[in-house]
């Protein structure tokens, strides 16, 4: 009897582990999926012509680049304002997609006056990388683009923006010591921690409790990947945040829940901060379907900060 026990507690324990590697593989392992292009995902007819133009626009003034950090070649679009200016933003994409899907942002940006970087994620589109940093990582290789910046131009303005993972990334940047260049960021639609999104997707997709199945995931991640989930908190870092900072979220949003942008503006110390609901919109469906004021809220809150 105790011999069948045993056996059984054995294959439990197994197929736990298995099923541990299995949602690691799920949410950190790079496939091909984050190659796919994501161009017009989310837009709406208000918003495709942004990516039109963005896409005519570089094709005539734009120039890709690439730079190195912690071992890893990192691949971005550079596209210059049409009249000179310090002024550049740049554009951070979300979870398992890529800087394609940025375009209509970026494009928005260069309609404001601004110089745009969009760039592509370690471990997606044409950056190298195994694993997805799931913001924590990820702000390091921003850090790196920021320093590449200031590099090519001492008096640059910089505003790091992004949406879902790419607004938890820019979120995690604002409470690290960063160059005086950086002036205000605007994040969309990120999440409060990487613990606290893991979880919440793990219980809606697969129905699995948190414990004992995240703090083992991260077990996982900090051994392979280099980085724990819950060391990754978005609202630990943002209340370190010393600049300007718009938040923004759709109000029907359930894949990163519209309650996460709450804490995250709790958070923040800085009395400039800024927040704006996306009234009925899902998950980074603001700019799809709130163009206009979408972009108006951009606009008032770096006018600001930009003259």
């Amino acid at each position: 009897m105790l011999r069948w026990l045993f056996r059984i507690f054995i294959l439990l324990i197994v197929v736990y582990i298995a099923a541990c590697a299995y949602f690691f593989n799920v949410a950190e392992i790079r496939n091909n999926h984050n190659n796919r292009d994501y161009t017009y995902e989310g837009l709406t007819p208000t918003s495709r012509p942004y990516v039109d133009d963005f896409q005519q626009r570089f094709s005539q003034s734009g120039r890709q680049l690439t730079i190195q950090n912690r071992g890893l070649a990192l691949d971005a679009d550079y596209l210059p304002a049409a009249r000179p200016t310090n002024k550049t933003v740049i554009v951070v994409h979300g979870f398992r997609s890529n800087k394609t899907g940025m375009k209509g942002y970026a494009d928005m940006f260069y309609r404001l006056g601004y110089n745009t970087l969009t760039v592509d994620n370690r471990g997606h589109g044409q950056s190298q990388g195994n694993f997805v940093g799931f913001g924590w990582l990820d702000k390091n290789d921003v850090e790196a683009w920021i320093r590449y910046l200031v590099a090519q131009n001492k008096n640059v303005e910089i505003v790091p923006f992004g949406i879902s993972m790419g607004g938890a990334t820019v979120s995690m940047l604002s409470g690290d010591p960063l160059p005086a260049n950086v002036r205000a960021i605007i994040e969309d639609s990120g999440y409060s921690s990487v613990e606290d999104e893991v979880a919440y997707q793990a219980k809606q997709m697969y129905h699995l409790p948190k414990d004992p199945i995240i703090p083992t995931v991260s077990l996982f991640s900090q051994y392979i990947a280099g980085y724990s989930y819950h060391e990754a908190s978005t609202v630990k870092q943002v209340a370190k945040n010393t600049r300007p900072m718009l938040f923004m979220h759709g109000g029907a949003d359930t894949y990163v829940p519209t309650r996460m942008v709450y804490s995250l503006y709790k958070a923040d110390p800085d009395p400039r901060k800024q927040l704006w609901i996306a009234p009925g919109s899902g998950h980074v469906q603001a700019f799809g379907q709130h163009t206009a004021a979408y972009q108006a809220e951009v606009q008032k809150f770096l006018n600001l900060y930009f003259k």
